[in-house]
């Protein structure tokens, strides 16, 4: 496996740090799994850290978006923070800098989903 993760909740807002990189869908199976059961139990605010997320394609892009659209479904949002490196070109040369909430610090993606409750 690619792409190693951990998990923080906080209120209801989960945080990913995503390690490595995705690019095949079995790469993020065990995440998406795990998004969407938490998802499930109302945790729709949701940050990806993803300062070490050293590659990724469009299976990562699709898993995003997929993501997004469902947290926004349940009323909630998706926010992406610490883009670098190869993962912040391809997000901007796609133009989804203008789809995502993207934030440098932690604290000001969870600002954002505190004023938004």
């Amino acid at each position: 496996m690619n792409l190693q993760f951990d998990i923080n909740f906080l209120d209801s807002i989960v945080t990913y740090a995503l390690k490595g990189k995705i690019t095949t869908e079995n790469d993020f199976e065990e995440l998406e799994r795990e998004v969407f059961e938490n998802l499930n139990k109302n945790f729709y605010r949701i940050i990806f850290d993803l300062s070490e997320l050293t590659h990724t394609n469009s299976s990562g892009i699709g898993f995003f978006m997929r993501t997004l659209t469902k947290a926004r479904i349940m009323n909630g949002d998706l926010a992406l923070i610490h883009l670098n490196g190869n993962v912040k070109k391809i997000f901007e040369i796609a133009k989804l800098d203008e789809v995502y909430t993207i934030y440098t610090e932690e604290e000001k993606a969870i600002k954002h989903f505190k004023q938004t409750q």
